[in-house]
C-alpha cells in the first residue's frame, strides 16, 4: 500500500491515525448498510448517501 519514511514516533502516530480513520469508516459503512436493510424490510426506498 504505501511506505512510511519517517522514523519511530512520528511513524506510528501516523499509522495510528489511519488506522482510527479506517475503524471510524468501517463503521459508518456498517450503520449505512444496517440503515438501508431497514429501510428495505420497511418497504422504503434505500438511502443511497
Amino acid at each position: 500500500p504505501f511506505m512510511v519514511t519517517e522514523p519511530g514516533e512520528v511513524a506510528r502516530g501516523k499509522k495510528n491515525g489511519l488506522d482510527y480513520l479506517f475503524h471510524l469508516y468501517e463503521q459508518c459503512r456498517d450503520f449505512l448498510i444496517q440503515v438501508q436493510n431497514t429501510a428495505k424490510q420497511r418497504g422504503e426506498k434505500c438511502p443511497t448517501k
